[in-house]
């Protein structure tokens, strides 16, 4: 099964995953050590909201 790296968007398979997080109950593969510690200083900068709120936009 392949993952999105949140921090740089490369494409990756869960068990070649360089490093793994979880934050709010969801688990976060990355590509490499750099990606990871980018991630934990600011998770909300990576996360991309699922469903967008408020009127149109």
């Amino acid at each position: 099964m392949k993952v999105k790296d949140p921090v740089c968007g490369m494409k990756i398979k869960i068990h070649e995953a360089a490093e793994k997080f979880e934050y709010m109950g969801k688990e976060y593969y990355f590509c490499s050590k750099e990606c990871s510690e980018k991630f934990k200083s600011d998770p909300n900068k990576f996360i991309q909201p699922s469903k967008k709120h408020g009127c149109c936009h």
